[in-house]
Formats: C-alpha cells, sequence, structure tokens
C-alpha cells in the first residue's frame, strides 16, 4: 500500500531544463517579433523622414514698446454676495499668493451643494468606522 518513489532525477532535471529552455527561447521569440512590427509600423507610419533642423535666428531686440492700459471688465458678483465678502474673497487670493503680483476678481459666485443634506447624512450614517 505504500508508494513507491522511484525518481529518475537525471530524467526529471533534463525535464525541467528543457521547460526552461523552451520558455525562455519563446520569450527572446516574442520580444524579437514585437521589435520588428515596431520598425515595420514606424517605417510604414513615415517615421524615417527626417526634418532637417533649421538655424533659428533671433530678431534683433528693440525698445519695449510702451503697455497700454488694458480695459477692465465690470466684476460679476451673484446676488445675495455683499461688498464685504468680494472684499475678503480678494483679499486671501493676494495674501496667498504674497509675491507681490496685482490680482484682478472676475466673478464672485456661490457653490452649489452637490449633494442634498439628506444624502450627506447617509454617507455620513454608512461610512462611520466600526
Amino acid at each position: 500500500m505504500g508508494i513507491n518513489f522511484n525518481i529518475d532525477y537525471g530524467f526529471a532535471g533534463g525535464v525541467i531544463v528543457t521547460g526552461l529552455v523552451i520558455v525562455f527561447l519563446a520569450l527572446v521569440g516574442l520580444t524579437l517579433v514585437v521589435m520588428l512590427l515596431g520598425k515595420i509600423l514606424y517605417s510604414i507610419s513615415g517615421g524615417s523622414k527626417k526634418t532637417p533642423e533649421k538655424k533659428v535666428q533671433e530678431a534683433p531686440k528693440q525698445a519695449p514698446a510702451p503697455k497700454a492700459m488694458p480695459v477692465k471688465p465690470a466684476m460679476v458678483v451673484e446676488e445675495g454676495i455683499g461688498d464685504e465678502i468680494v472684499a475678503v474673497i480678494a483679499a486671501a487670493v493676494a495674501a496667498m499668493s504674497g509675491d507681490g503680483k496685482q490680482f484682478a476678481l472676475r466673478s464672485v459666485k456661490r457653490v452649489k451643494e452637490a449633494r442634498s443634506s439628506w444624502c450627506t447624512a447617509g454617507l455620513v450614517q454608512n461610512t462611520q468606522p466600526f
């Protein structure tokens, strides 16, 4: 009733080595096929056409033209937003930059809620940790 383990280790080693060699030869063959296919498709798509590089000559530097004063568009503020809120938003934007650049506030709009309060309550209830 015992199992007979008569193993020919030479034969088993030969099978293993043969299998590994076949697998690696197949991988090398697939690599070569993909590389060859890439070169063929590259040449078909016109990738072999090389455009000669043209030397770009720098234009002579001219004195900078005086800047025209841009026309500032009127700021659009949604109903119900006070002037104080607009001033605070503009001050916050200017404070966040901190590099002395001038900013112009173009419009101020209220953010629409993406979810209703019931939806938010459901999300909070169902995503609490145990």
